[in-house]
């Protein structure tokens, strides 16, 4: 982003004092977003959260405090991230790490931030490490789990393929492994006879993934669990198309957009892949006239006319920004680190705007996984459709 050096900042007008962890005017948050690099496209989150603070702020903050959301550029580079958060908590004097983006940069920085029992709050990165209160009690993820997702796509697979011939295709990172990992550990609990007959990682940094679809068709397969990312899945789901393998294909959350990863790989390509969401899906008519979702229409208008409203991160930022407001409420006057971790760690059946009704926030000091619930849905070969109620993980 031209012009903005290293930080993205939308704040209170007020001046950063040194009381910010008691808040006497204004309460510094802090986060790291991949402004510049190749993963620049997941910053949506970062822009829509600074401009979500300056409505709050607008409105007069939040029990008598203006939040002030501090977003450096990390370029999505572990080290980088380690040093833009010592920053932030130790120069900006952040009460707490919100939102950051990613896998490896927020694991680079989660023993740093719990030795020092900094709030390290609703991150996007969903690996369980991230939501274990006895290693780290002071980190929880802000998404649906990768162990809970993978779950339920074995729970769907044993029920709706018996005895299935699985291919995979998977990131060859922690997050691709540790999909891989629980979705085979609950497939055999589910399914003993189903077999995983091939899986194919790819490097973050290959151009493309085409051979290793070439080589999982080859097996004939009759499902193919898709967990990849990006321009990968897209690449992914055109590939199969081309080549007429129509396994049944199961497609994270993560890799489920209309208009940026199905829509390059070919929606025919796309048509009867299953997935599962807690979330609204922007753009989608099923939507079209509930409140909630026209009320981030209306956010979107006045405060980020320039984002895109077919983006759906930019509607998740939006609805973990509102959960992290929920949270700062509940905390009344008290804004020390300790009673912030007391309120994240205590919801209960919390409705936020953008979860689908029936799907609630829940977290108590012994379990971070935020979300245990997920809607199936498939894909028709123009929106997605669901396919039941929600269905819980194990």
């Amino acid at each position: 982003m031209r012009g903005l050096g290293s930080a993205f900042l939308v704040a209170a007008s007020l001046t950063a004092s040194s009381a910010a962890l008691a808040g006497e005017e204004e309460l510094i948050l802090g986060q790291t977003m991949p402004y510049s690099g190749p993963a620049s496209a997941l910053s949506a989150v970062g822009k829509v959260q600074t401009r979500y603070f300056q409505m709050i702020n607008e409105r007069g903050g939040i029990n008598g405090r203006k939040i002030k959301l501090i977003s450096l550029d990390d370029g999505y580079s572990p080290p980088k991230a380690v040093e833009q958060t010592r920053r932030l908590v130790e120069s900006d004097e952040a009460v707490a790490i919100f939102g950051s983006m990613g896998t490896a940069q927020n694991a680079a920085v989660q023993k740093y931030l719990n030795s020092r029992k900094v709030p390290q709050l609703f991150v996007f990165a969903a690996s369980d490490r991230f939501a274990d209160p006895k290693t780290s009690p002071y980190t929880i993820s802000g998404m649906t789990l990768f162990s809970t997702e993978a779950a339920i796509y074995a729970r769907l697979v044993s029920e709706g393929t018996p005895r299935a011939r699985i291919a995979v295709l998977y990131q060859n990172d922690d997050y691709g492994r540790e999909y891989l990992r629980s979705f085979k550990a609950e497939l055999a609990r589910l399914d003993p006879q189903a077999e995983i007959v091939a899986a194919s990682p790819y490097e973050v940094t290959s151009p493309t993934v085409e051979s290793q679809v070439v080589s999982l068709a080859s097996t004939n397969a009759n499902v193919f669990l898709n967990a990849s990312t990006g321009k990968f899945t897209s690449q992914a789901i055109r590939k199969a198309g081309e080549l007429g393998w129509h396994a049944q294909q199961f497609l994270p959350i993560g890799s489920n957009f209309v208009a940026t990863i199905l829509k390059p790989a070919g929606l025919e390509n796309a048509k009867g892949a299953i997935s599962a969401t807690p979330t609204k899906t922007v753009g989608d008519p099923e939507w079209a006239s509930d409140p909630a979702y026209l009320e981030w229409l209306a956010f979107m208008k006045k405060y980020y006319p320039e984002g895109d409203i077919e983006d759906q991160l930019n509607f998740t930022g939006w609805n973990v920004a509102v959960l992290m407001t929920r949270v700062l409420e509940a905390c009344g006057t008290d804004f020390s680190r300790e009673n912030i971790m007391k309120h994240a760690t205590a919801l209960k059946n919390v409705a936020l705007p953008g979860l689908i009704g029936g799907i609630t926030v829940n977290s108590t000091p012994d379990d971070y996984r935020l979300i245990k619930s997920l809607r199936p849905q498939r894909f028709d070969g123009e929106r997605w459709v669901p396919m039941s109620g929600t269905m819980a993980a194990r």
